[in-house]
C-alpha cells in the first residue's frame, strides 16, 4: 500500500500566493497593494494614505498604492467605474447605512474589506465580519498595526489590530447572541411602541404572553453574562449599547 500524502495545512489555501511572491521577489517588482477607503473623514483617511503609500515592502511583499477615498459606497462604486480593475485592499468605517451592503459587495468580487473605525460596539464588527470583511483596526490603535494588518489581509489572511479588536469581534462574554424575533422586539420597543401592542406589529402577530417570554429570555440571557439587565427598559438599553440598535435621533419613550 502506498504511503498517504502529507496532510495540507489549514492555510494551504494561502501557500501558492505566498510561494510566488518569495520566488518572484527576487526577480521583479511585485504588484502594487491596490488600496482604498471608504470614510466620512477625509482628513484621517489623507493620513493614513500618507502612512501607507511611505511604508517600505517587506521581504517578499509589495509596496502600497493609494487609488482613492470616498465618503460611502456608494460613492465608492462611482469611483471604481473610472477606474482599471478593482482594489485589493478596501478599509471602510461602519458608519451608514450601506456599509454591510457594500463590504458583502466587494467581498464577493475578491476585494479585502478591512474594517478602520473607531466603533467599540460589538454587533456592527461583527456583522461587518459575517458580510466578509477580513480585518479590523480599531483608530484608536498605533499607527504601526495599520500596515500590518492591510498587507495581512491583502494576502487572503484575516488580522486584527489589537486585542481588543480581536475581543470586540470574537469574544462571547461580551454580548448574548439575540434572534432577529427577539431584536424585532426591542427595536418596537425602542421605536416608542406599548409592550402590549407590540405582539400585534410582528409578523405573524404574537400574544403579548408571548412577547413577554421575549423579553424575559433576552434579560435572563445578559444576566448569565454578569450584566444588570431586569426590565425591558434595560433591555433596549443594552442592546443599544452592544450595538444590536442604532440610537434613535430622539429620545424613546418608557418601556
Amino acid at each position: 500500500m502506498s504511503p498517504k500524502p502529507p496532510r495540507r495545512p489549514v492555510c494551504a489555501r494561502y501557500e501558492p500566493c505566498m510561494a510566488r511572491s518569495a520566488t518572484s521577489s527576487s526577480r521583479l517588482p511585485l504588484p502594487a497593494i491596490r488600496v482604498a477607503a471608504v470614510d466620512g473623514h477625509p482628513i484621517v483617511v489623507q493620513g493614513i494614505a500618507a502612512i501607507l503609500t511611505a511604508a517600505p515592502p517587506e521581504d517578499g511583499s509589495a509596496r502600497f498604492d493609494w487609488i482613492g477615498q470616498t465618503r460611502s459606497f456608494a460613492e465608492l462604486r462611482g469611483l471604481l467605474e473610472d477606474l482599471d480593475g478593482l482594489p485589493d485592499v478596501v478599509l471602510c468605517e461602519l458608519r451608514g447605512d450601506d456599509a454591510v451592503e457594500g463590504i458583502d459587495w466587494l467581498s464577493s468580487r475578491g476585494v479585502a474589506v478591512v474594517v478602520f473605525t473607531d466603533e467599540l460596539r460589538p454587533i456592527p464588527i461583527r456583522r461587518a465580519i459575517d458580510a466578509g470583511a477580513r480585518g479590523v483596526i480599531l483608530k484608536s490603535d498605533p499607527v504601526a498595526k495599520i500596515v500590518e494588518v492591510v498587507r495581512t489581509a491583502s494576502r487572503g489572511m484575516a488580522a486584527v489590530s489589537s486585542d481588543l479588536a480581536y475581543r470586540l469581534a470574537t469574544s462571547e462574554s461580551l454580548v448574548p447572541r439575540l434572534s432577529p424575533r427577539e431584536i424585532q422586539v426591542l427595536q418596537l420597543l425602542l421605536d416608542g411602541v406599548p409592550r402590549k401592542t407590540v405582539g400585534s406589529r410582528l409578523e405573524p402577530p404574537v400574544q403579548l404572553a408571548t412577547v413577554v417570554t421575549y423579553i424575559n429570555r433576552i434579560c435572563r440571557r445578559y444576566q448569565d453574562l454578569g450584566r444588570p439587565v431586569h426590565t425591558s427598559a434595560d433591555a433596549v438599553r443594552a442592546a443599544l449599547e452592544d450595538g444590536y440598535l442604532e440610537p434613535p435621533r430622539r429620545g424613546f419613550a418608557a418601556v
